[in-house]
């Protein structure tokens, strides 16, 4: 039996860590983030995990494709912050499509059960929470925040919906990302950022329901409170088709920004484009 040369062996070997290396690295993924229009957002994990984020469909004049759009497996997670319709938007009918699970407020949640049967899927694809309560999709955590703003749903003329929420998505390595919601402005976000450390934020600017550009970009600075991780925020709740006088811009935040001395990249999202989010 020939002995094998070892200088062979060794080439062997080194060719093969460069294959695994680079395997590795074409499966390695970076958190993908695409814009809707209003709140609603696709997050895309390292892992290929995909978590819909206030999916309003009917009735948005950003979003560009119907409530079919997204197919069976397409979807893993839905979050919805509120019971207006411009919050919880299809939750219902995409999870009875995909199969995907809404995360949402008790109370939301129940109701959502009931919307997702009728359409064809199944009441277990609805998971209650509340604030702090978290939801383990593979590898990465969604923890339920409290926001302060209202959550009548508006499909059953205003039933109580719970409270409304924001969430804390960590994702597979390590990047927090922060959904405010539709909140007012409130200390509670200094302790998120006390507490999480988010390095992306995500917060509403719209005005007249809940903060306006300059009191966004002061929730902004709370965030920051003993946050070394925050470098971007993104302005959302804003309209590009029909958007009504009083609602602010992604501009007036990002101006807002500057005012304040913060030193933070303002991301304003493009309706369809996709972002890769990072630490």
């Amino acid at each position: 039996m020939r002995e094998e040369n070892p200088t062979t062996r060794r080439a062997v070997f080194v060719a093969a860590l460069v294959v695994a290396a680079l395997t590795w690295g074409s499966t390695a993924k970076a958190v993908e983030m695409t814009f809707y229009g209003n709140q609603f957002f696709r997050l895309v994990s390292d892992q290929g995990k995909v978590i819909l984020i206030n999916p309003w469909i009917k009735g948005n004049k950003d979003a560009p494709f119907g409530i079919d759009h997204f197919k069976k497996g397409e979807v893993d997670l839905i979050l919805a912050t509120a019971g207006h319709g411009d919050d919880v938007g299809q939750s219902a009918d995409i999870a009875a499509n995909t199969g995907a699970t809404v995360f949402a407020s008790g109370e939301l949640a129940a109701w959502l059960a009931g919307q997702i049967e009728k359409k064809g899927g199944s009441k277990k694809q609805a998971y209650g929470g509340g604030p702090g309560g978290r939801y383990k999709l593979g590898d990465v955590t969604v923890q339920m925040l409290q926001a302060v703003h209202s959550s009548g749903i508006s499909a059953e003329n205003r039933r109580y919906g719970g409270i409304a929420t924001g969430y804390l998505i960590t994702f597979e390595d390590g990047l927090k990302v922060l959904m405010a919601g539709s909140t007012g402005l409130t200390l509670d976000l200094q302790l998120f950022g006390m507490r999480y450390q988010p390095h992306v934020a995500l917060i509403p600017i719209a005005g007249r329901y809940m903060m306006h550009p300059d009191d966004a970009a002061y929730a902004a600075k709370l965030l920051m409170t003993d946050n070394p991780n925050l470098k971007t925020v993104v302005p959302q709740h804003f309209r590009v088709k029909g958007r009504p006088d009083w609602m602010g811009t992604p501009e007036q935040f990002a101006a807002e920004i500057k005012n304040l001395g913060l030193d933070l990249e303002v991301l304003s999202p493009e309706i369809g484009k996709t972002y890769t989010l990072s630490k």
